[in-house]
């Protein structure tokens, strides 16, 4: 009567190790499609900024608000923290620290170079900001490419790596 029951839980057992193997894999190889997504995102909202900077002369502040107006994605909400930071602290104390403890998917490299803007970013004129940002720009482009090629590269292997370390788990405990 017990030989079932345990039999039915072994194999619950089984399926629960297989499944959550192969979702940690699936999850890490989410993290390089996400860098990708983001670093692009980061570039298209810098170019806003450099417009915004060229041709409204607003206040970074009133700037960071107007792109955390949609608050959609992870990067909006980072600009809505620096336009809240901002108000009681300089600018560039508030886009290295939001960009630093940013829980996104870049990693450190792609975030030392986002916080180099921090140290120009309203400190100097119109256009000394504007080259500063394509500058920044410019290392994006190489971030997205590397991070493109790591992805390539690892994505799907975590994907396989999770499928097959669960059923290496499935068949020694089988």
């Amino acid at each position: 009567m017990y030989l079932p029951i345990m039999q039915g839980i072994k194999y619950i057992l089984l399926i629960a190790i297989f499944g959550l193997s192969t979702a940690i894999g699936l999850t890490i190889s989410k993290t390089y499609e996400n860098r990708v997504v983001e670093l692009r995102e980061f570039k298209n909202i810098l170019n806003a900024i450099k417009t915004k900077i060229k041709f409204t002369y607003e206040p970074l502040a009133e700037i960071f608000k107007q792109i955390a107006n949609k608050n959609e994605t992870n990067i909006e909400k980072i600009f809505s923290q620096m336009a809240i930071q901002m108000t009681y602290s300089q600018t560039r104390e508030a886009w290295e620290n939001c960009i630093q403890e940013a829980d996104i998917s870049i990693n450190q490299e792609d975030k030392d170079i986002l916080k180099k803007l921090g140290k120009l970013l309203g400190q100097t004129d119109v256009e000394g900001q504007v080259s500063e940002i394509e500058v920044i720009e410019n290392f994006l482009n190489m971030q997205i490419d590397k991070a493109e090629e790591d992805k390539k590269k690892n994505q799907k292997m975590y994907k396989t790596l999770g499928v097959t370390i669960g059923l290496v788990f499935v068949i020694i405990l089988f």
